[in-house]
């Protein structure tokens, strides 16, 4: 009757609905998650800090560049003569008072035949031949390739040498590297928390200057080897280069992968340049609260002995201690650091973070 037909149908579409349910189930979930997420979870980290500047090598490179133009031939002029129009030319003739001295078989190989007679004699010429056009074109061929090829050869040897030449105390080539730490501050307004003394250095730093810079990474490197009791996880890597334009191009990639973590930089001071964006007002009053910080340094330094350390992956805290202690000493040896920038979050006074915002954005962080 029906009552059973509805009462099957209804059953059939629970059925299919269930199945759809246990079918699609994370793909439902994926999609409505984001309408749970918080502003603040979409993006935990907000406000940074930066620091730092960038200089040249420690010793100055000259390099000179060579061109180099092709001798002209004096086929072309022969061959213009003989081809001044399409691909057919008439007979020339030459009136020659006698056979020179000077004679030579190789004279031109796009005339021939070649006849030569008695002095006050007659040379006749009708135009290059196949042969002669062949064998030309197949030399010119193997010429070109043997030139081309040790052209190539040398330019790989000079480059190789060039890449190469960089030594300094700290070893060979340039070295970018990198080292996050992350660490719980009970209350950052305190004078000793590692907040208060990163702004105190960028309101007193010289980073306009490569000792200014070489003492402000040193410092930044000492201090946060004084505070290693409140170091939670931290993360190193580091490559060396022969070349110095790759190890720059490393530092730049770092640099903006660190920096593009943050919403807004309130504090930038770069190169003796203030690029602050300035805390934005907040409503409610201030109150100030724990939180945990993370503080980046990447480096741009001459010699492997730095990428050498923090190449390694970190474990212990003893191994966070090693790559700080390598950071705060060839920071300021000779003229090696090339470039630095000090990072640091959160910024705002306001503004906290916890663990689980922190691997947000900081994944390859490793709890010691």
């Amino acid at each position: 009757d029906e009552n059973t037909n509805n009462k099957q149908v209804i059953q059939n579409l629970a059925s299919s609905m269930k199945q759809f349910l246990s079918t699609h189930f994370m793909t439902i979930a994926i999609f409505l998650l984001p309408l749970f997420l918080s502003a603040n979870d979409a993006w935990a980290v907000q406000s940074g800090g930066r620091m730092g500047g960038s200089f040249g090598g420690s010793s100055s490179r000259s390099s000179s560049s060579r061109s180099y133009s092709a001798p002209s031939s004096g086929y072309s002029r022969g061959y213009g003569r003989g081809y001044s129009s399409g691909y057919y030319s008439r007979p020339n003739v030459i009136v020659t008072p006698g056979i020179s001295p000077f004679y030579s078989p190789f004279r031109n190989p796009f005339y021939t035949p070649y006849y030569y007679g008695s002095p006050g004699g007659v040379v006749v010429s009708r135009g290059p031949g196949f042969g002669s056009i062949l064998i030309f074109a197949v030399f010119a061929l193997v010429a070109f390739s043997a030139v081309a090829n040790i052209g190539s050869s040398v330019g790989d040897s000079i480059g190789s040498a060039v890449g190469s030449n960089v030594q300094s105390v700290l070893g060979s080539g340039v070295s970018a590297v990198e080292i996050s730490v992350a660490l719980n501050v009970a209350d950052r307004d305190s004078p000793n928390s590692i907040l208060s003394a990163l702004n105190r250095l960028s309101r007193t730093a010289r980073t306009d200057s490569r000792v200014g810079l070489q003492n402000l990474t040193s410092q930044v490197a000492l201090e946060l080897l004084r505070r290693k009791e409140d170091i939670v996880a931290a993360s190193t890597s580091g490559q060396n280069f022969k070349d110095e334009s790759k190890a720059q191009r490393e530092f730049n990639n770092m640099s903006i992968r660190e920096r593009s973590k943050f919403q807004r930089e309130t504090v930038s001071n770069y190169g003796g340049v203030d690029y602050s964006a300035g805390e934005m007002k907040r409503a409610n009053d201030y109150s100030p609260k724990a939180t945990v910080a993370v503080v980046t340094l990447v480096m741009l330094i001459e010699g492997d002995s730095t990428s050498k350390t923090l190449s390694k992956r970190v474990n212990s805290m003893r191994d966070v201690e090693e790559a700080l202690s390598r950071v705060a000493a060839d920071s300021k040896a000779d003229k090696c650091l090339r470039g630095a920038e000090i990072l640091w979050t959160p910024e705002e006074r306001d503004e906290t973070l916890t663990m689980r915002d922190v691997l947000a954005d900081y994944s390859s962080l490793r709890t010691v």
